[in-house]
């Protein structure tokens, strides 16, 4: 059906057009307050997410998350979502919340995006034949060997996730760059973010150098920025050194906007809620790789075309309720 569907996501020609943003929410308090609900109200199957609100900007120069009060779509459908059942525990259930004072927000968002080429990087090497290609440094600027693009791949996820707990701003934000990623605390006082800590989810290498600014659309929302090709996340523009060995780059900065919250799909992960069927595949999104290193053989992930990438199904969420 996706293949079918000429504005789906896999073509992503326009990123101003009909692609879709997907928004995977985690409610954690739906969980917290079945349970005691269920303790105290046997007959009552769920509970009302607190109103929340915001929106997604993204490009492929930048990409922004907007937290706001006001009411929309995308906050009408979490609490469709999770809009209690008409039953007659439903006054009851109320009481109980007025006399808990539990009307708080607890949830996480992660926003997929997803692109139907991701461009290598390209190196100076030298080769040797037999051994293969070997990485070399440019002396000033110039390379004495050949240049070759490393690390291109057949589509390619990204996201960028926000944790909200008691609330109505987030409490936390974490930017994906590649398989490497960042935390960063929201200082409700300033209205800004600030870096707290980084992971590096696989590679021997890769130890992304995250800004510690993050840049934010007049004190309202953080913008983020889509890597040049590659379209790796970072709070600031520049250039971003990601692999130590050899030295890789992203580049970003401001470019043309992508207005997604135009067109923002919402995923819950809930057990009794239904997902696209596409949201069951496990398995690669993209052609397996080719021109590989003879260092491939031993484990290193070096050729010219890499595997595509699995998924949302097979990806850990950032945050944890």
């Amino acid at each position: 059906s996706l293949l079918q569907n000429r504005s789906s996501f896999l073509y992503g020609r326009r990123p101003a057009g009909t692609v879709p943003v997907y928004a995977l929410v985690k409610n954690c308090i739906s969980k917290d307050i079945r349970l005691r609900a269920a303790k105290n109200m046997p007959m009552l199957k769920t509970s009302m997410l607190e109103r929340n609100a915001f929106t997604l900007i993204q490009d492929p120069g930048f990409l922004a998350q907007r937290q706001t009060n006001s009411v929309s779509d995308l906050r009408a459908q979490i609490i469709s979502q999770e809009q209690i059942r008409q039953a007659a525990t439903v006054p009851r259930f109320e009481k109980v919340r007025e006399e808990s004072g539990c009307q708080k927000v607890h949830f996480h968002v992660t926003y997929w995006m997803f692109y139907p080429f991701s461009e290598g990087k390209t190196i100076c090497v030298l080769d040797l034949g037999f051994f293969g290609s070997w990485p070399i440094p440019t002396i000033g600027g110039v390379c004495i060997g050949t240049l070759k693009e490393y690390g291109s791949h057949i589509g390619d996820w990204e996201h960028m996730s926000l944790y909200f707990k008691d609330n109505e701003y987030p409490l936390a934000m974490y930017v994906s760059a590649h398989d490497a990623g960042a935390f960063y605390q929201y200082d409700p006082r300033n209205g800004t973010f600030v870096y707290e800590s980084q992971e590096t989810r696989k590679g021997l290498f890769q130890k992304p150098t995250f800004p510690e600014k993050v840049y934010t659309a007049d004190d309202s929302h953080p913008i983020l920025f889509s890597a040049r090709g590659s379209h790796g996340l970072w709070t600031a523009p520049g250039k971003h050194k990601f692999v130590r060995v050899p030295r890789l780059y992203d580049e970003s900065g401001f470019g043309t906007a992508w207005p997604t919250w135009k067109r923002l799909e919402l995923l819950l992960e809930e057990d009794n809620e239904p997902l696209p069927g596409w949201m069951t595949f496990k398995g690669k999104w993209g052609n397996p790789s080719s021109n590989c290193h003879p260092l491939a053989r031993l484990g290193f992930n070096i050729c010219e075309f890499v595997d595509g990438p699995t998924g949302i199904p097979m990806k850990k969420f950032n945050f944890r309720c």
